[in-house]
Formats: structure tokens, C-alpha cells, sequence
């Protein structure tokens, strides 16, 4: 039987039973949840945070930071442009001052300069401080192996801090990131660069160098949500406790305890990072400004921090208003030319949207995109695809038609030259027709009926001990066996709703999707996710009709 989004259906409470004490102690929902995710178990803070000084490279890397404060040398902190990029950069700045270290230069590029720390950058510092001094790179620089050798030949000391994968060569320098090491603890391979940073603080505080490393969780749980870092045991903890000091107005930031102030949210949890906070730090990168979110960050000048915060609203209205009109230009051009595979260059993009337009393309249109902004020589861009089709296994039989390319299953990055892109186009597309997409599956936790849905209080109780939400810690699923539905037209399309008198209702995810109201009045069997407690608000992740 075909499902409404044609996945194969997972009932995971069906073969995983919690044990009869775990029941005991949680109550058969809890419990059931608490297996379906692994965590019979999980470590303990103390254990996860001990195993962090088995990071690669970590105590060299603190060597030569401590080093390089005693002896008053010039230290550049090298970030990224994304809200990891700044918020590692800005921990890594604030921890370097409570050091003492007086000479700190944190630079960020812009997204039109290009991603990572390129020679062009140190030979500018090397101009700046012919003495040479200490760069710290953070989130990238592991891939940068030449940018490297060359900073170390113009006399500089360089430190990475980064959690994007390696290369088969990597940097001859202390390189602080997990996924180099096969012997590091998994959960320590799912942190951002700012929870590594956050980690080097901790260890800094251990030896007894400096104090207060907690005071920056609100940086870690930004930078880990903004990142969609997997909320795996050590990640979770972080970001809860970070969420829990910005609910209480408790940050790092003087940018930040303004912009918490202007949005007036009493309680804060992952959906308002993601939604509300990330998307407008964001906005300084994507629209070229990104040294102006750093600046934001850091600056401990209230004034100054009240005009970034103007200015961040602007930019990221800007950002909404361009990011809308591109993406209807590109659905109005794929309706003029449909296919299997959408590949879409213009030079009127900006490439810090092209990201965003494509997840909202594949969400959209249920096909793999390609977004590209262009200069008139490089076109360059994001891809995504929908479940079932990894679009890296698509781009890595296109390598050769590629500058440069990286990414994940779902998402990536890529370049190419414009005399290439026709020939890149064909191909894409080619592969993606020839490509056997598999059936995506979607895991149920457990069967919850309407009534089980009237005792709230227990339900939330529940489902907020496994907060927060987010990669790694997917939202609860439940499925409701048979129930007669009806529809409503939304602002997103049409959400579907049932039990008119208690008010549940059942949304689509607002992001062009919609249920057709041809499904009015049939009984269906419906998947659906807690998305927020809150007014418990429900999500259709997918229905079968009966």
C-alpha cells in the first residue's frame, strides 16, 4: 500500500521493547522513546566531558595558544562566515582574553571571498605582522594543507580547530578535530567547531588558566543548532544548559542580550534558535556582511550593539524578501521546464540564498536541485535532494566537470566554471534519471490514539525530558491507526484537522507541501511529530488512506 510521500513505514515499538524496569522507572512511553534512541544508558556528564581531553591534538594546540599570550605575540583568529564560524570565533576571542592575551585580531571572510583560509590571507597577514604570530583557524582549514605550509615558511604558528572531514593529507600542524582520529568517542565527532572550542575552555579551566568557561554555552548551543550538529549525548547536554542560560537573558554577548530583548521570548528552545536567532546571525554572512555579525558578537560597546542589531533586521529582511522572489522565479522557470532534476543559474542570485532556495526547490517540487549564482566565469552553488537519493554518490561521478565540491547526503556545495555549466547540466541530470532511488524510510515511535493525546500534561512532561529536538534526536512520531479527517486552508496550504471540538489539529510543514483536499472526509492512518510542546503542536509526516 502506498503511503501519501511514499515512504516505507518503520514501526521501531514494535521491535524494540524496553526492559520492565525501565518501564518501571519512566513509564512505558519514556521508556519506549529512551530505546527507540539508544539511550538505555546514556554516559554521564562527567564521563563525557573527561573523555573531550583525548581530543587529537589538543594539547599542543594549548601549548602554542599559551605560548604565544606570554610572549605578547600577534594572535589572528581565522573563522567562517556561518553562525559556527562566528560563534567559535567569538568563544575562541573571549576565551583568549580572559588569558590575558592583548594583541587578538579575529577575522571572518566574506562568502565572495571564498570558504577556508587561502594564501592570499596569509600573505596579507604576513604584510600586517612581519614578526609573524600565532593563527588560529577556526571551522576549516582542515583541507587547507598548502595554506598551511605556506603560513609556517612566512613564520607564523598555526593552530586548527575544525569538524569538517578530512583529506587523505593533512595539515603538518596541531589539528584539533575528531574526525581525524578513528579512536575518538562518537559523540565527539558530532561537535561543531564551537563546541570544540567550548571544550578547550573547559580543559584551560581544568589546569587551572581560567574561569567561567560555562558562562559561554549560549555561543555553543547557537553555533551546534545553527550548524545542525547531531544532538547526540554531548551535544544535548550542551545545548540544553546554553538553552537554559539564553531563556534566562544569561549570554556572553552584549549583541545578543539585545537581540533577546527585542524578540521578547520568555522561554527559549532549539525551533526559536533555528527559526528566530540563527536565521538573523545569518544574515550578516549571506549578505556579505559577516564581519559585521562578528563585530555584533563581540563588541562590548551597548551602543554599537544596538546599531548592529538595526542593522542585522534590515539585512535580514533584505535576505527574507530576495530569498521569496528567487524562489518563485525558479519554481515559475522548473514549470516551463519540467524534468527529474532542476539545475538552475542565474546571475542576479546572491550566493549567500542559493542555499536556502534550493531546500525550499526539493521540499517543494520532491526533486534534486542545483542553485547557482554566477560571475559571468564561476558559477557557484548549493545542492540538495530529497530522502532516498544521496546526492553525493550523483556529484562524485561528476567530479571532473567541478572546481570544487563537498557535502553530505542530502546537501552540498559545489562550483563550476561557466563554460562547463551546459555540459554539467546534462550530466546532473543524466545521472540523477539513471540513479535508483531508495525508498526513504520513516521511523514510528510508538501508537498514540486522540484520547492519549487529552492527558497532556503527562504526554509534554515526557516529551520535554528529551529535549531538545534537532539532527540526531528527531522529533517523537506517533501514528494514529484510523481516524476520519477533515481540512482547513492555512496560510501554508491545508492542514489537516479532526475532533473539531478539541481543537487537535494536524499542520503540513509550511514550506509549499500541502495535502490536496481531494483526502476530505476519508479515513486515513496518519504519522504525525510533536514539533513543539508548547500547545502541542502537531506535524503530518505522512498518511495512508484506509
Amino acid at each position: 500500500m502506498r503511503t501519501f510521500k511514499g515512504y516505507r513505514w518503520r514501526y521501531l515499538f514494535l521491535e524494540r521493547r524496553p526492559p520492565e524496569g525501565f518501564v518501571k522507572q519512566y513509564g512505558l512511553l519514556l521508556a519506549q522513546l529512551l530505546v527507540n534512541r539508544g539511550l538505555e544508558k546514556p554516559p554521564s556528564e562527567e564521563k563525557l566531558l573527561l573523555s573531550a581531553s583525548s581530543l587529537p591534538h589538543l594539547e599542543e594546540a594549548t601549548a602554542k595558544i599559551l605560548k604565544a599570550v606570554e610572549e605578547n605575540k600577534n594572535i589572528f583568529l581565522f573563522g567562517d562566515y556561518d553562525v559556527d564560524g562566528l560563534t567559535s570565533t567569538t568563544l575562541m576571542y573571549k576565551v583568549l582574553k580572559k588569558l590575558g592575551a592583548k594583541r587578538v585580531f579575529p577575522i571572518v571572510p566574506e562568502r565572495s571571498e571564498g570558504y577556508g583560509i587561502l594564501p592570499p590571507v596569509v600573505e596579507k597577514l604576513k604584510k600586517f605582522s612581519p614578526e609573524g604570530g600565532l593563527i588560529v583557524v577556526l571551522d576549516n582549514g582542515t583541507k587547507e594543507v598548502e595554506t598551511v605550509k605556506l603560513a609556517l615558511r612566512l613564520g607564523f604558528d598555526v593552530v586548527i580547530f575544525d569538524h569538517h572531514t578530512p583529506g587523505e593529507v593533512l595539515p603538518p600542524t596541531p589539528l584539533v578535530n575528531p574526525k581525524i582520529s578513528p579512536t575518538s568517542e562518537g559523540y565527539l565527532k558530532d561537535l561543531s567547531t564551537v563546541g570544540l572550542v567550548y571544550l578547550f575552555a573547559k580543559y584551560l579551566e581544568k589546569l587551572g588558566y581560567i574561569e567561567g568557561a560555562d558562562s559561554f554555552l549560549d555561543l555553543v548551543a547557537l553555533g551546534t543548532i545553527a550548524d545542525v550538529s547531531p544532538l547526540s549525548p554531548l551535544n544535548a547536554k550542551l545545548v540544553r544548559r546554553g538553552l537554559k542560560a539564553l531563556s534566562m537573558g544569561e549570554t556572553s554577548s552584549v549583541g545578543l542580550r539585545y537581540l533577546l530583548g527585542r524578540l521578547n521570548l520568555s522561554q527559549i528552545g532549539e525551533h526559536d534558535v533555528a527559526f528566530k536567532l540563527a536565521p538573523r546571525l545569518n544574515a550578516f554572512g549571506r549578505m556579505e556582511k559577516a564581519r559585521r555579525g562578528l563585530k555584533f558578537l563581540i563588541t562590548e560597546d551597548e551602543r554599537l550593539a544596538v546599531k548592529l542589531l538595526e542593522e542585522m533586521e534590515e539585512l535580514n529582511t533584505r535576505r527574507k524578501s530576495l530569498t521569496e522572489r528567487a524562489t518563485r522565479e525558479v519554481l515559475e522557470y522548473y514549470e516551463k521546464n519540467p524534468s527529474k532534476a532542476l539545475v538552475y543559474v542565474s546571475p542576479k542570485l546572491r550566493k549567500g540564498i542559493v542555499g536556502i532556495i534550493a531546500g525550499r526547490v526539493t521540499s517543494a517540487l520532491g526533486i534534486p536541485s542545483v542553485i547557482m549564482a554566477t560571475d559571468g566565469q564561476v558559477a557557484v552553488g548549493s545542492s540538495r535532494s530529497p530522502q532516498g537519493l544521496n546526492i553525493v554518490k550523483v556529484l562524485e561521478r561528476l567530479s571532473p566537470l567541478m572546481e570544487r565540491w563537498g557535502g553530505h547526503a542530502q546537501a552540498a556545495g559545489l562550483s563550476v566554471r561557466c563554460d562547463r555549466l551546459e555540459e554539467f547540466k546534462s550530466a546532473f541530470q543524466s545521472e540523477v534519471e539513471n540513479y535508483e532511488i531508495e525508498t526513504p524510510t520513516l521511523d514510528i515511535d510508538y501508537y498514540l490514539q486522540p484520547s492519549n493525546l487529552r492527558k497532556r500534561e503527562k504526554l509534554i512532561e515526557d516529551l520535554k525530558r528529551l529535549e531538545p529536538y534537532g539532527a540526531g534526536n528527531p522529533p517523537p512520531t506517533f501514528v494514529f491507526e484510523d481516524i476520519l479527517t477533515d481540512f482547513r486552508e492555512t496560510r501554508y496550504g491545508y492542514a489537516l484537522h479532526f475532533e473539531r471540538n478539541g481543537k487537535i489539529y494536524l499542520n503540513t510543514d509550511g514550506s509549499g507541501e500541502y495535502i490536496p483536499p481531494t483526502y476530505r472526509g476519508r479515513r486515513l492512518r496518519v504519522v504525525y511529530s510533536v514539533r513543539q510542546t508548547k500547545g502541542l503542536k502537531l506535524q503530518v509526516e505522512d498518511f495512508i488512506v484506509l
